[in-house]
């Protein structure tokens, strides 16, 4: 028998194998284990190319990642050789440098160039600005030298327009606080009305309340009246119908019981005992005595009638029917003092009624009166609201309208002042001397001084009539001939000419209008002195050829 351990190694099963079926089986398990070994081999010759191709992969991962994490510490050179390849200056100055350096060195040239760029610009600005005020003042000598003849430059014009623009917003200014301060004094006046009205309305509500308190209670009372009326009807009623059936009822049986007394009263002497006759009913039905009615009978008749009035008087026995008509007799004298009493109730109560009415009445009459007059002063109060309103609104256009008529005037004062700012001045020596009249005149509009606005209307009138005298005295001593009448003609066309044509160049408008002058001649009279005269002739009823001549003015 086999051994378990040969069986597991050569795999022999059965006793009867030979020799030859021994070395066959080797030569199984030789080849058998030749082919594993060679399948081996194979698997790891796969395993071992696996790995070196896994390995070549890796040193190629390792030798990227060096190379990034070189651009990453030392910055990417190829991208530096790239952007530097159009510029051989930076290309040759930056070569194999670190990115970090070059980028700072780069920032620090352009920051150098920068603060360059800005001394230039800058420099550039003061030279723009030295060369427009340059322009500036070539322009404006330029335009003196082109305004020979005297009048104001455009410049100056606009100085004036707007000098006067700024006169106008000061007193529109002055007019608006004046406006303000009237209006203060406006609310304050309405604040007082307000609180007074207040007041008033307070009363109002007051007195109102009050009223309508009143009425409530005339007219829960009148209800409380009307009721209590209702209710005294209604018992009384009730009452007058108990009473009128309880005396109905008394009637009749007091009728019945009259008669049966009466009856009584009239059979009484038959119903007396005799002694001899000990029989009632014998006695009664003797033929001979000439009665019709036994004892018997009559005596069923009275208790009949007892009992119909015991049945009336709901008494128990006879004996208590005279207590209970005796009490039937008081009851009713009592009913009849309580109809009596509550009639006078009843009257006292209408009469009482008939009063709440009236005052009712008269308390709606007096709240409709009041009421029309509160209606009638609030319609009072609110037409003087508006009348005052309207007068407000009134003022303001007044005086809106007067300020206007006032900047005009002062606007025209102040350029007939302006014309005439060389009357009466004196002539003040040139210090330029041998210098063309052109250049002349440009030096001295830009020697002088801007003049001051005069912003007073009474000095602005007094200075304006001053040198009117002035000038009209200069121009009575003057010798006015016809040359010199069409030489002043022309100049003031001339002058007229020269400032539309200003006014159509420069689109300014002057704000005063053009003032024409009229030249007079104090030795002929003018209209007011020809009225004044004719005046005088009239009053004097003398005739003209009398009137002695007035002597002409030297």
């Amino acid at each position: 028998m086999l051994s378990a351990a040969k069986v597991r190694i050569h795999g022999m099963q059965d006793e009867n194998w030979v020799i030859k079926d021994k070395i066959n089986q080797y030569r199984g398990l030789i080849k058998l284990y030749e082919r594993d070994r060679k399948i081996h081999e194979g698997d790891l010759a796969k395993q071992k190319k696996r790995y070196c191709r896994d390995i070549r992969q890796l040193r190629k991962d390792i030798t990227t990642k060096r190379e990034e994490l070189g651009i990453a510490v030392y910055g990417d050179k190829q991208f530096l050789r790239n952007a530097f390849q159009e510029h051989r200056r930076l290309q040759l100055t930056y070569m194999n440098s670190q990115a970090d350096k070059v980028l700072e060195s780069i920032h620090q040239e352009n920051f150098n160039k920068r603060k360059q760029l800005d001394r230039i610009r800058y420099t550039k600005k003061k030279k723009m600005e030295t060369f427009r005020l340059t322009q500036l003042e070539s322009a404006e000598l330029r335009d003196r030298l082109l305004f020979e003849v005297g009048g104001k430059l455009p410049a100056e014009k606009k100085e004036q327009a707007v000098a006067n623009y700024v006169q106008r917003a000061n007193i529109k200014k002055n007019a608006a606080l004046a406006i303000k301060v009237m209006y203060k004094k406006i609310l304050d006046i309405l604040k007082k009305d307000s609180s007074y009205f207040t007041v008033v309305l307070e009363a109002l509500k007051l007195d109102c309340r009050a009223q309508g308190k009143c009425l409530m209670g005339a007219t829960e009372m009148g209800q409380l009246a009307m009721e209590y009326l209702d209710d005294r009807k209604f018992e009384f009623n009730k009452l007058e119908a108990e009473i009128k059936i309880n005396m109905k009822e008394r009637e009749r049986t007091l009728k019945l019981v009259r008669r049966e007394v009466a009856y009584l009263t009239d059979s009484f002497p038959n119903l007396i005992r005799k002694e001899e006759a000990t029989n009632l009913d014998d006695l009664y039905e003797d033929e001979d005595a000439g009665s019709k009615h036994s004892v018997h009978w009559e005596l069923e008749e009275v208790m009949g009638i007892c009992k119909k009035l015991q049945k009336a008087t709901l008494v128990p026995s006879f004996d208590k029917i005279l207590l209970r008509l005796k009490e039937q007799h008081y009851q009713t004298e009592r009913l009849m003092m309580q109809l009596t009493l509550n009639s006078t109730k009843r009257d006292a109560l209408i009469e009482d009624r008939k009063h709440a009415i009236q005052m009712l009445d008269s308390l709606k009459n007096v709240g409709q009166e009041k009421t029309a007059m509160y209606v009638i002063e609030k319609n009072q109060l609110k037409a003087g609201l508006e009348a005052e309103e309207r007068e407000e609104r009134n003022l303001t256009t007044a005086l809106n309208e007067r300020g206007q008529l006032i900047i005009e005037m002062k606007t025209s004062l102040q350029q007939i002042n302006q014309l005439l700012s060389s009357v009466g001045a004196p002539n003040v020596p040139r210090p330029f001397k041998d210098v063309p009249p052109a250049i002349q005149y440009a030096l001295d509009d830009m020697i002088q001084p801007v003049p001051e606005v005069e912003a007073d209307f009474d000095k602005l009138i007094l200075t304006a009539k001053q040198k009117l005298n002035v000038l009209i005295q200069a121009v009575s001593k003057m010798e006015v001939t016809a040359d010199v009448k069409a030489y002043a003609n022309a100049f003031y066309h001339g002058i007229l000419a020269r400032t539309m044509r200003d006014n159509y160049k420069d689109e300014v408008v002057a704000e005063g209008g053009l003032i024409e002058f009229e030249m007079e001649d104090p030795n002929v009279p003018s209209h007011a002195v020809v009225k004044l005269r004719s005046k005088q002739l009239v009053e004097a009823q003398v005739s003209e050829f009398d009137v002695p001549d007035v002597p002409a003015k030297k």
